[in-house]
């Protein structure tokens, strides 16, 4: 039985360059970002208007997902809103994959707990109580809205396949790192949340870093979608609990972790990233 392959073949005329993908990341910038400003003026009290900025994150935080749909529908030029879910939504992969994408992903943040207290950070023992207590209900939110299928069916189910189709895999998982990082922007001019008071330029590094891993991951999966959305899920859940057990969190620390972490995946499969397919110019379009 064929299995969905990340260096599946290309069909003949589905060759559009990186028009598709430019299309999808226009949208996913807008589709955010029409809601993140006003939640941002809304927090500094520059736009009088009486609705909870937080009521404007969420369905911002929608928007590489709607772009996702429908630059896959057909009137977009795509196969399909119903076979680009069907491919998503595909869970099977190896067991160690599952692994890194979980435990692995966890251990990158919270390993460098040692490290954090080492210089200086204060244990708050009631406050990873508290962040272990929370850990269901977040691994829900976050799974689904917080970063999971929310984002990575943008950036992981649409984009990086065509940017890898066009592209060398190195610098096509630098590049959507650099645009993932640019998406997030106006979260630091809201005071309301936690990226306001993080330094930008590390968080571009830290989440470009990220990208390689995930893109590895993604790649060595044969393009499991639901795989990168387990893996940024337990990421992002891992850095919530950091933070509710120590403070301050040096972001350096973190920073340089993910970081070293991307480049020893660049390095070591020579800037592959574990994608197979011989040459670069073609959009893939899987069976």
């Amino acid at each position: 039985m064929a299995t969905h392959r990340a260096t599946e073949r290309a069909s003949p005329g589905t060759r559009q360059g990186l028009r598709p993908v430019t299309v999808f990341f226009a949208l996913a910038f807008a589709l955010t970002w029409m809601w993140w400003i006003p939640a941002a003026l809304i927090e500094r009290g520059t736009l009088p208007i009486d609705v909870p900025w937080l009521v404007l994150m969420i369905p911002g935080g929608l928007g590489p997902l709607f772009a996702a749909l429908i630059c896959a529908s057909t009137p977009f030029g795509g196969a399909g809103v119903r076979p680009f879910l069907r491919r998503a939504f595909r869970w099977r992969a190896a067991p160690r994959l599952y692994l890194l994408g979980t435990f692995g992903m966890a251990a990158m943040v919270l390993g460098t707990l040692p490290v954090q207290l080492l210089a200086g950070a204060n244990w708050d023992s009631s406050g990873a109580l508290a962040g272990l207590a929370a850990l269901a209900p977040m691994f829900v939110f976050t799974f689904l809205l917080g970063g999971g299928i929310d984002e990575e069916f943008g950036w992981h189910g649409y984009a990086l396949p065509h940017l890898q189709a066009e592209l060398p895999p190195w610098s096509a998982n630098l590049l959507l790192g650099v645009l993932w990082s640019l998406w997030h922007l106006p979260l630091w001019w809201n005071p309301a949340v936690s990226q306001h008071n993080l330094n930008y330029p590390l968080y571009l590094l830290s989440t470009t870093g990220f990208a390689l891993v995930l893109g590895w991951l993604y790649n060595i999966s044969n393009g499991n979608v639901m795989l990168i959305v387990t893996a940024h899920t337990f990421s992002n859940l891992a850095y919530g609990l950091q933070s509710a057990a120590i403070d301050p969190v040096y972001q350096w620390i973190n920073v340089t972790v993910m970081a070293a972490s991307g480049l020893l995946a660049l390095t070591l499969t020579r800037g592959r990233l574990g994608y197979t397919q011989p040459q670069w110019g073609r959009v893939v379009t899987p069976p």
